[in-house]
């Protein structure tokens, strides 16, 4: 199983703006006319959307295809309906800086009640961008990839410290937190308490996302130490074999229980272990945080 690098693509678009190789959906899907006025080309870093909610990611390159920062885009969206565009309301996508390279992405969370190719007409609120505009297409499927929001968390029985004799067996963190592989997620799912899972590679992760993520999951247990679960899954089920050969690279069958179609992605589980968040790529603290406490409720 390969892991597709969905996050890579966005982080090398940013870093040497390969617009060629960085275009849209498939050609058979109808795409609508781009505004006159649009002057940005949106890169969208979200692979798995479905009917409910969800947290979009995208970037925006400007003209001369430097990424472009703004506090927020405003966002209007739409569900294609034969050759007529039906509004289905208006979101608000915050600016998230990339933790590597140069640049940042925006972040919603929208709602898109129905499955089908979806338009969201994208503005900057300010900077050098305000006033122009860009125009990003992105298929809803029916249902969700990986696990839903709301849904029962996959009971998996991870390995753990206490089966391998060391943290190296677990994971390509050079300074692993033990705390993060003290438990199966099966036990966590249990435990009366709300859990966050990372799914990461830090020393594998070709977005190079992975290792600030796991040390944002390091941030947020300090914050909330004891009132939660944090766990840490390594992508590969043999990092300590890659770190003499990558090519080794055997995907631990945790990811494959949980569907994920990318690396890294971050799920925040309540005190019943049902899904209550998820995040696709990168998440910051001031993302995560707040997902967190409201699973402490």
């Amino acid at each position: 199983m390969t892991i597709p690098r969905l996050t890579k693509l966005v982080f090398v678009c940013l870093a040497i703006a390969a617009l060629a190789a960085c275009s849209g959906g498939p050609a058979s899907s109808p795409m609508p006319t781009v505004p006159a006025r649009a002057a940005l080309t949106p890169l969208l870093a979200t692979s798995d959307i479905a009917v409910g909610k969800n947290r979009l990611v995208f970037a925006l390159l400007d003209k001369n295809s430097a990424p472009v920062k703004a506090s927020a885009v405003d966002m209007r969206l739409s569900v294609l309906q034969g050759d007529a565009a039906v509004p289905q309301g208006t979101a608000q996508a915050a600016y998230r800086p990339w933790p590597s390279g140069p640049g940042g992405v925006f972040v919603a969370e929208v709602d898109t009640p129905q499955a089908g190719l979806w338009v969201a007409d994208l503005a900057p609120t300010d900077g050098v961008a305000a006033g122009q505009q860009a125009q990003l297409t992105f298929q809803v499927a029916p249902q969700s990839a990986t696990p839903a929001l709301g849904a029962p968390a996959p009971a998996t029985v991870n390995r753990t410290a206490k089966d391998v004799a060391s943290l190296a067996e677990l994971s390509s963190d050079l300074s692993p937190d033990p705390d993060l592989y003290s438990m199966t997620i099966a036990d966590a799912a249990r435990s009366g308490k709300p859990t966050v899972v990372t799914f990461a590679t830090p020393a594998f992760c070709e977005s190079a996302t992975c290792g600030p993520q796991v040390d944002v999951v390091k941030q947020v247990k300090k914050a909330h130490q004891g009132a939660a679960n944090f766990i840490h899954v390594e992508i590969y089920a043999n990092p300590q074999e890659m770190r003499t050969d990558p090519s080794k690279g055997k995907v631990a069958p945790a990811v494959q229980e949980w569907r994920l179609p990318s690396e890294p992605w971050t799920f925040v589980l309540d005190a019943k272990g049902n899904v209550a968040a998820k995040f696709e790529g990168f998440v910051s603290y001031e993302e995560l945080e707040p997902a967190l406490t409201k699973a402490l409720g």
